[in-house]
């Protein structure tokens, strides 16, 4: 039988985090990047999946949660904040209405990128979807401050 060839953290990690940066500058709207094709995306899920159904100790499901969640803190530390501190008043509640809508739709692809682990490590372990995880990230750092 065929032993699959083990993904290190570091290394999956790595190849996840391109694909975060290019969601990123999507919604960032920085010129040059291009659209998620199927094959980026069967990729990045396949890259997950591997690395959440590897034996132990390199099953790194609940570093993959972590780190999906620090990507989501990281976005709105590195663009959000800083982009609402820019703006005063109305331009400000613009601001934060784009960013919501901007950080919603992160969510959603990184919920979908990460929906292995969603589907079976969180359910298994009782712990807040992606999604909802996201959304508390918003809320506890840009909301509640």
């Amino acid at each position: 039988m065929h032993e699959r060839k083990v993904i290190e953290l570091d290394q999956g990690w790595d190849f996840m985090q391109k694909d975060i940066t290019k969601l990123k500058n999507l919604l960032e709207g920085k010129p040059g990047e291009t659209q998620f094709s199927s094959e980026d995306y069967m990729m990045l899920y396949t890259t997950i999946y591997n690395m959440c159904t590897q034996k132990p100790p390199h099953d790194y499901s609940q570093q993959l949660y972590e780190k999906c969640r620090e990507a989501f803190v990281e976005y709105i530390d590195d663009m959000v904040l800083p982009a609402l501190r820019e703006k005063h008043h109305e331009y400000m509640l613009k601001e934060l209405q784009k960013r919501w809508q901007s950080h919603k739709v992160m969510v959603r692809w990184l919920s979908r990128f990460f929906y292995y682990l969603d589907r079976y490590f969180i359910a298994r372990r009782s712990l807040p979807r992606l999604n909802e995880v996201g959304l508390t990230c918003f809320s506890d750092r840009v909301i509640i401050g």
